[in-house]
């Protein structure tokens, strides 16, 4: 599945990172990858609960007429949450160490959701 190559790739391609998930609209995991001792089932709760913020803060945004967003970050004690909107509600989703390198990370979470955008 070429989804699973792409997260696989943005996950060996980022130093810090933990998991990666590529999400519907509706909050369904498409495709999801780590290789550390992550639950596959932890990371679609994440994944989804991610969506619910998107949704909302796109909906603060329209009210507040500024735009939709691009992109948002969570930080954690322990690891960062960083999700990027694709189109049509799609979204995807990386989790890194709480001091991995964060541009890094947008990089290569940017040309990951290129990747991504043309396989759809």
């Amino acid at each position: 599945m070429p989804f699973q190559r792409i997260l696989r790739e943005l996950l060996i391609g980022t130093d810090g990172s933990l998991g990666a998930m590529f999400l519907d609209y509706e909050g369904e995991t498409v495709a999801c990858y780590t290789e550390h001792d992550l639950e596959e089932h932890d990371l679609k709760i994440i994944g989804a609960y991610q969506g619910i913020f998107l949704t909302q803060l796109g909906r603060l945004c329209a009210d507040m007429a500024v735009g939709q967003p691009q992109r948002f970050k969570i930080e954690f004690t322990g690891s960062k949450l960083l999700s990027c909107s694709l189109k049509d509600g799609y979204y995807v989703v990386l989790i890194c160490e709480p001091d991995s390198n964060e541009g890094v990370a947008w990089h290569r979470l940017d040309i990951a959701a290129q990747h991504l955008l043309g396989e759809m």
